[in-house]
């Protein structure tokens, strides 16, 4: 079959989904072009798409960089960004409370490269002055933390770190619309789109947004290591940006909602919520913070089979481990997420046989506050 006229309409409110693993070039004229960046246009799937470019161009926006890159995924965004700058020998300096994946990157993974790793204690300004040195290559801050959503006070450490310190923020828990890490220091900012971005539980991506010297630094181990977002996962995540705002106010009133109620129930030992002034870094929040999200993690006064029946008894989250879902999402941590971890890991990480996490779904707060309210109640009963 001979080359075809290809048609395009270029004025559908909505970019079509750019299904496709290369493009055309008119003639060789144009190639020269393309290469001495004179025209936009696609090359090869693996480096170019349409509807990547839109998405990036947005969260480069929201996140109030120069500019963004789009990943299959959060960890992929997190892998590939520190395999940009991290060499043989280097420090990395991370929050140990963190996502789990992220602590077995940097404990397991780089270490066979070479690489020196460092935690330092969220909850323990004074641990991370102890801890860093100024030759360390990297700074990984997640903030807020999973799942206890801690602080640490982002602009003090830039002003205490070396201007050689790249300083990198996971800012999966709070979205733009919450936290602004730019505005405080941070050279780049990570984000797993798979949650709150994406929003409806539909999507994996994960997106790094940052100066564009560094972007274009990390493109180059994109296009080597191949960890792209599919077009209809970017059409998706673009769709999803559109209602962002909206979303992001509900489970902020929803969470300040429910965790206010789980905060004066007698079955509740203590609540993680960074609006609560309860919570260890209320101050902190309220400095870096607009809003806290729909994430509630919280201690019950109970051991592990009690916690366990009140996880069962609940009717509007699924039992599973994703969160800023359109649905309700629930785990009994030491059961779930940290089961094969030891007595002693989980007592590191200050994870108790009680505590859970919930995600707050789109359902009315009012519905979700029952549900746990029935919930406790079978915890009363024995």
């Amino acid at each position: 079959m001979s080359k075809q006229k290809k048609v395009t309409y270029t004025n559908s409110c909505l970019t079509p989904i750019y299904q496709n693993a290369a493009y055309f070039f008119e003639n060789t004229e144009q190639v020269i072009k393309y290469h001495e960046d004179e025209v936009s246009l696609g090359r090869y799937g693996r480096y170019d798409n349409p509807n990547w470019s839109e998405f990036e161009s947005k969260m480069a926006a929201l996140d109030n960089y120069e500019s963004a890159l789009m990943f299959s995924s959060g960890m992929n965004a997190i892998v590939t960004t520190v395999c940009s700058f991290i060499e043989q020998n280097d420090l990395l300096i991370y929050t140990g409370k963190c996502y789990r994946k992220i602590r077995n990157f940097f404990n397991q993974v780089l270490p066979k490269w070479g690489v020196k790793t460092i935690p330092i204690d969220p909850t323990n300004n004074d641990d991370f002055l102890q801890k860093y040195q100024s030759n360390a290559k990297i700074l990984f801050v997640e903030m807020p933390s999973n799942p206890h959503l801690y602080l640490v006070d982002l602009a003090k450490i830039k002003s205490e770190i070396s201007p050689n310190t790249l300083l990198i923020v996971d800012s999966t828990l709070s979205t733009p619309y919450n936290f602004q890490p730019q505005k405080f220091g941070a050279d780049l900012t990570i984000h797993s789109c798979s949650k709150y971005i994406g929003g409806h539980g539909d999507v994996l991506a994960g997106s790094v947004a940052g100066p564009r010297e560094l972007i274009e630094q990390i493109r180059s181990y994109r296009n080597i290591m191949g960890g792209i977002a599919d077009p209809h996962t970017a059409f998706l995540l673009n769709r999803s940006l559109d209602t962002l705002e909206i979303r992001m106010r509900h489970f902020n009133e929803a969470g300040m909602k429910i965790a206010k109620y789980l905060q004066q129930h007698p079955q509740v030992k203590k609540v993680f919520y960074t609006g609560l002034e309860s919570h260890p870094h209320y101050s902190l929040a309220q400095k870096y913070l607009t809003g806290h999200g729909g994430v509630v993690s919280f201690e019950l006064d109970a051991d592990r089979e009690a916690t366990s029946k009140f996880v069962d008894a609940l009717q509007v989250p699924f039992m599973g481990t994703n969160f800023g879902s359109s649905h309700a999402m629930v785990e009994q941590c030491s059961v779930f997420t940290y089961y094969h971890l030891s007595p002693a890991e989980k007592q590191e990480l200050e994870i108790s046989d009680s505590l859970v996490r919930l995600s707050i779904g789109y359902e009315d707060s009012d519905l979700a506050i029952k549900d746990l309210d029935k919930a406790l109640k079978a915890i009363d009963r024995g």
